[in-house]
């Protein structure tokens, strides 16, 4: 596997070099009774840098409809320096467009002039080469499993249909990235809302909807319960992807005090990630650790370790280079989202 691109680790504000791809189609609901249900389809913007993530519906997959999507997404994240996109037509047709608008006359005063003159350059994948895009491949992955498992065949009105993607949109940008502070008093992780409104993004306290059936629920109260069984299923297995466990064949998780974990439950709200640090460690008689006490922000719990996620994960092999460069692994360590993408890359 090759090296991270140098988009990808180097500082730069969010969302100024970003992944586009879409997935799809997904039928809306129609106006009357007797038309056939239209298509409609997710624009998916992945940032390099922070790993935020912005979803926009679509129409279709024209080149007029994916410039609409794009001067939305411009319009509320702001002008991007830098896209990376598969080899599709709509997307070729929309890097002409926009090099054509970008240079005109009319739009030079209307933008920032560092814009003006540099445009933005578009960079495509070989054909048939998807595997290169593995950062909003991975993304993708995310959203769309879960959604369509969920969603099923029950097609929504496009407004509400929005108003669902943009919630999932709130859940992926919630996500843990890894420790905000070494300070032993704070129990905060940094996330990609923290680069997009400086703080971790929060949602609305709703009804716990999950055991209620979704034919006496209205329309609103349906879109609430699909995006808490989406959360449901997503951010257990997200917390299981930053942390596999094996049996005996690697060594197991070192566990040490003062470490922030994420506390795995099933019943948590969307977009709350319970967060601790080790206070106590007890190893058993064969010096491995399975049973941890943990000091939240309201007391003190004992959980095993099954139920706990360390941030940051460390990549498989950094124990080993640590022994013998451990400077040198600590400034080439990935960080969460790092090792997921290039998990899918490799696939």
């Amino acid at each position: 596997m090759a090296e991270l691109p140098s988009q990808r680790v180097t500082a730069s504000r969010p969302f100024s070099i970003v992944g586009i791809d879409f997935w799809g189609p997904i039928y809306l609901k129609p106006r009357h009774r007797r038309d056939a249900p239209p298509k409609a389809y997710v624009s998916v913007f992945v940032c390099f840098s922070t790993k935020a993530v912005h979803l926009e519906l679509v129409v279709d997959l024209s080149t007029a409809k994916f410039l609409q999507a794009f001067r939305r997404f411009v319009s509320r994240r702001g002008l991007c320096s830098e896209v990376y996109s598969d080899n599709g037509k709509n997307f070729v047709g929309a890097a002409n467009e926009l090099r054509k608008l970008l240079r005109a006359e009319e739009f030079r005063h209307a933008i920032a002039s560092e814009c003006a003159s540099s445009g933005i350059r578009w960079h495509f994948n070989p054909p048939r080469g998807s595997h290169f895009g593995g950062l909003w491949e991975a993304a993708i992955k995310s959203a769309q499993k879960h959604f369509v498992r969920v969603l099923g065949d029950r097609k929504l009105a496009f407004d509400d249909m929005e108003t669902l993607l943009v919630q999932i949109e709130g859940c992926l940008n919630s996500r843990p990235l890894t420790k905000l502070s070494d300070d032993s008093s704070d129990l905060h992780a940094l996330t990609p809302g923290h680069f997009l409104v400086g703080t971790s993004l929060q949602s609305v306290p709703d009804v716990d909807y999950e055991s209620a059936p979704m034919n006496r629920l209205h329309q609103w109260q349906q879109i609430q319960k699909m995006l808490q069984d989406v959360w449901k299923r997503w951010h257990v297995e997200y917390l299981q992807m930053l942390q596999p466990r094996s049996k005996w064949i690697k060594p197991p998780v070192e566990l040490k005090e003062n470490q922030v974990v994420v506390i795995v439950d099933e019943n948590q709200p969307p977009m709350r990630w319970p967060l601790a640090r080790i206070h106590e460690i007890h190893p058993g008689r064969d010096g491995v650790v399975r049973v941890v006490t943990l000091q939240t922000g309201s007391g003190r719990l004992t959980r095993p370790v099954a139920k706990i996620c360390v941030l940051p994960v460390l990549a498989p092999n950094d124990d080993e280079s640590s022994s013998t460069n451990k400077t040198s692994s600590q400034s080439t360590q990935p960080t969460v989202l790092d090792t997921l993408s290039s998990a899918s890359q490799s696939t």
